[in-house]
């Protein structure tokens, strides 16, 4: 019979440190080269203070606690109405806020419709590949705003009336058929 070793003396000796509390934009030197090399040259320390807020520990418990806790779908409300609608863990919203806070959605458009100048694709590219290594699943609404933008311009009297909504830069997690 073999006998287990005591816990008081069992060590991990082959596990890597845990990779938290990192400024993902300071340690990634490709994404800096990359950033300097597309014209974000005035952005460091703005993509700094984003690489450090996403790579907190905090962010990543976060993303833990949003992988265990899929979205689900509620057909009815408590009334019996149809709303098919997603139910999302409170984690996923404070994604949500954060990527609208930093104009992941819309930062490449001006309140127009028209593309904001440059470097506003390389900030949002260079923001977006550092939040998608901690939390990918809020990444698709994103997306799918920032994509909508362009659709609007062909109806500029649509894209004045719903840009202001559409460019704010806090989040609303109500749900508003």
């Amino acid at each position: 019979m073999v006998t287990p070793l005591p816990l008081a003396t069992y060590e991990l000796a082959n596990q890597s440190p845990p990779y938290v509390d990192v400024d993902l934009y300071g340690s990634d030197r490709p994404l800096q080269d990359a950033v300097r090399a597309n014209g974000g040259d005035g952005e460091p320390a703005a993509l700094a203070a984003f690489g450090r807020r996403w790579g907190a520990t905090a962010m990543f418990d976060l993303a833990r606690v949003a992988e265990r806790n899929p979205p689900a779908l509620a057909i009815y409300d408590a009334q019996g109405f149809r709303r098919d609608f997603v139910e999302y863990h409170p984690a996923y919203h404070q994604f949500m806020a954060e990527s609208v806070a930093a104009g992941l959605h819309a930062s490449t458009w001006r309140d127009d419709a028209t593309a904001a100048p440059a470097p506003a694709h390389v900030a949002r590219a260079a923001r977006f590949y550092i939040a998608a290594q901690i939390e990918t699943g809020h990444l698709c609404p994103i997306t799918m705003t920032h994509a909508a933008v362009a659709a609007l311009k062909i109806e500029p009297a649509l894209a004045e009336k719903l840009m202001p909504t559409i460019a704010a830069r806090m989040y609303d997690p109500q749900f508003r058929p």
